[in-house]
């Protein structure tokens, strides 16, 4: 049920007009119409300068080449993450537990939560674009071994005074691989980790979502949800017969779409001992909706763009 407080206030905002600085409730964009949320959802502006060459080089997919929407698409991962994580000498169990988020069972539990209350919906949703999506939990034994056992590599660190062999799978909640995005959204090492396992579980691209979230004062805030789709090559040609460009060599699995949805929403509050006085995801189905429906729009969009020649 929603808080009366935050219906009033709402209801206020929806009347006099909405700042772009105003702290909702994440529960509160229930109460807004789809274009109100559509305007916090927007291309990734690391990939709106980049264009394709018509010979499938480089990091940016040809898809004038493939036209149409992956109809087979797995999740692959699903976290919530604080940059905080990578510039303190907390491990994450450490850090994920003094928000109260941690579960020795269940992971994360936040990420559960959001997960378990999106998952039908968002399948729902694929569904209707005349997709089909999978998660791990649908996978086969031999799949989720491949899945389980991928190793995932950069062109530079996400991390920065922690040892690449600290473990982050606190982030997300089982039996989900914990899969961080890269600094740079067309890292073509990180997008091509991907053609292995697309592979062996028989999709046309696989998606990542990530959760940017922080813990300020008493509140937990979800910032910034960011939803990556990387596919095949749409340019279906040996790499071995082409010649190298500059600073542009054949990659088989890329960046077909980057969405993110700048939020800044309250999932949570604390009380004076740190103790969970409130939780509520409801609404955030709704979010991952109208997201997909854009990831959707933006990749029939790219692929009416005309590539580079070769």
């Amino acid at each position: 049920m929603l808080r009366f407080k935050n219906i009033i206030a709402a209801s206020f905002i929806c009347f006099f007009g909405l700042s772009s600085q105003a702290q909702l409730f994440l529960e509160d964009y229930a109460l807004f119409p789809d274009q109100f949320i559509q305007k916090k959802i927007h291309d990734n502006p690391d990939i709106a300068q980049f264009y394709p060459f018509i010979d499938g080089h480089g990091n940016y997919p040809n898809l004038s080449n493939a036209k149409e929407f992956p109809k087979k698409i797995a999740l692959v991962s699903f976290y919530v993450w604080d940059n905080s994580i990578v510039i303190t000498n907390k491990s994450a169990s450490e850090y994920w537990a003094q928000t109260g988020w941690i579960d020795a069972v269940r992971g994360n539990k936040l990420s559960a939560s959001l997960l378990s209350y999106s998952l039908e919906s968002i399948v729902a949703r694929f569904d209707s674009l005349g997709s089909t999506l999978i998660t791990p939990e649908n996978f086969t034994a031999e799949q989720k071994r491949v899945y389980d056992s991928m190793n995932v590599q950069y062109s530079n660190s996400y991390r920065r005074k922690i040892s690449d062999t600290s473990n982050y799978d606190l982030c997300t909640s089982s039996p989900y691989k914990f899969i961080k995005l890269p600094n740079s959204k067309l890292d073509p090492i990180f997008s091509n980790s991907f053609a292995e396992l697309a592979k062996k579980l028989d999709v046309d691209a696989v998606i990542i979502i990530e959760n940017q979230i922080s813990n300020p004062g008493s509140y937990g805030i979800i910032n910034t949800i960011t939803m990556n789709m990387y596919g095949f090559n749409p340019v279906e040609t040996d790499a071995a017969i082409l010649p190298l460009k500059k600073q542009s060599k054949f990659n088989n699995f890329m960046l077909y779409s980057s969405i993110e949805m700048d939020l800044n929403a309250i999932v949570s509050e604390y009380g004076e001992n740190k103790e969970l006085i409130y939780e509520n995801c409801i609404g955030y189905d709704r979010l991952l909706d109208l997201m997909i429906d854009k990831l959707y729009t933006s990749y029939m969009d790219r692929t009416k763009i005309t590539p580079k020649k070769a």
